[in-house]
C-alpha cells in the first residue's frame, strides 16, 4: 500500500532513559512548570504507534530537536528511545526500523515508517520539518495528516501552522492530550493562577497572537525564540542543499541568517489535489 498519511508527534521534553522506562519524572530533563505532565507525554508517544499500527499508510515522525545544554539528545530521539523501551506498547513489532535526518546530508535513505525529525524547535517547524522529511524519505508528499500534541494547542497547530504551511484543513486530524488540570483552551482547572504553570499557560495565549502576526515565525519575536533554544547549532535550513531545494517543488527564500522560509503564496505541491 502507498504511504500517504504523515502522523506528527510534537516533542515537548527529553526523556533521558533509565529502569523505570520513562514512568518515573526523574528520568525525565523538563523545565519547572511541566512538572506532572510526563505520562502526558507517554500518552502523545503511545497515540502515535497506535495510529502507525492502525493504518498500513501511515509514516510516524517524531519530531523534536535537541533543545537542552544538559544534553545533545533530540525530543524525537528520546521519544523513540521511550516506544523501544516501552516495547511500542505492545502495538508494534520490536524489530521495527527507522531512519534519522542526522545523516550528514546522505539521500540514499532506507524506506521505512517511523523518521525521526531533529531540528524543530518550534511547532510550525513540527510541522513542515515533517513534512519535508516524509516527502525526502518516499518522494512524495502525504495525502493525510495527523497531529498529535496538546488539545489546547490545537488551534494553533491546525488553524494556524497548518493553514500557513498550505495543507489543505479538510484533510489535517489531531489527537489532543492535555495534562492534568489543563482545559482545552489552557486554562487550568481548579489549580491557583500563580506559578510557573500558569505563567506558562500565559506564555501560549501570548505566542499565539505571535504566531498569528506571524505566520511562517520569521519575525524577530518567535525567530528568536528558536535561537535561543538551538544550543548545540542546529541547522534551519528546509531542505539539504539547492539541488533538493529545486527537486522539491516548494518556492522558498533564504533568510540573512541563512536558514530558510515558504515564500508567501508559492508552490506547496502538498495541496494539490
Amino acid at each position: 500500500m502507498p504511504l500517504s498519511h504523515l502522523v506528527i508527534v510534537c516533542g515537548h521534553a527529553i526523556w533521558l532513559g533509565g529502569p523505570k522506562n520513562g514512568w518515573d519524572e526523574a528520568e525525565w530533563l523538563i523545565e519547572g512548570y511541566k512538572q506532572g505532565e510526563t505520562p502526558t507525554f507517554i500518552e502523545h508517544i503511545k497515540a502515535g504507534v497506535k495510529l502507525l499500527s492502525e493504518d498500513e499508510s501511515a509514516v510516524l515522525v517524531f519530531s523534536g530537536g535537541p533543545t537542552r545544554k544538559e544534553t545533545v539528545l533530540s525530543e524525537a530521539q528520546s521519544y523513540h528511545n521511550l516506544a523501544v523501551a516501552n516495547s511500542y506498547f505492545g502495538l508494534l513489532p520490536t524489530t521495527t526500523t527507522i531512519t534519522t535526518t542526522t545523516n550528514n546530508g546522505n539521500n540514499q535513505l532506507p524506506t521505512t515508517r517511523i523518521l525521526l525529525e531533529e531540528r524543530a524547535l518550534d511547532s510550525y517547524h513540527n510541522i513542515l520539518y515533517s513534512l519535508i522529511l516524509f516527502w525526502r524519505h518516499h518522494a512524495a508528499w502525504p495525502r493525510r495528516l495527523t497531529i498529535v500534541s496538546h488539545a489546547f494547542k490545537r488551534t494553533r497547530l491546525v488553524d494556524g501552522h497548518c493553514a500557513a504551511i498550505g495543507f489543505p484543513l479538510d484533510r489535517v486530524g489531531f489527537v489532543g492530550i492535555n495534562p492534568p488540570g489543563v482545559d482545552t483552551s489552557g486554562g487550568l482547572e481548579g489549580l491557583s493562577a500563580a506559578g510557573e504553570k500558569a505563567e506558562a499557560m500565559r506564555g501560549v495565549q501570548l505566542a499565539m497572537g505571535q504566531w498569528a502576526e506571524d505566520p511562517h515565525g520569521v519575525g524577530e519575536e518567535l525567530a528568536g525564540k528558536r535561537r535561543r533554544r538551538n544550543c548545540w547549532g542546529v541547522h534551519q535550513r528546509l531542505f539539504l542543499d539547492a539541488a533538493e531545494r529545486d527537486r522539491s517543488g516548494v518556492d522558498v527564500r533564504v533568510l540573512a541568517d541563512g536558514s530558510e522560509a515558504l515564500v508567501e503564496g508559492g508552490r506547496r505541491p502538498w495541496a494539490r489535489e
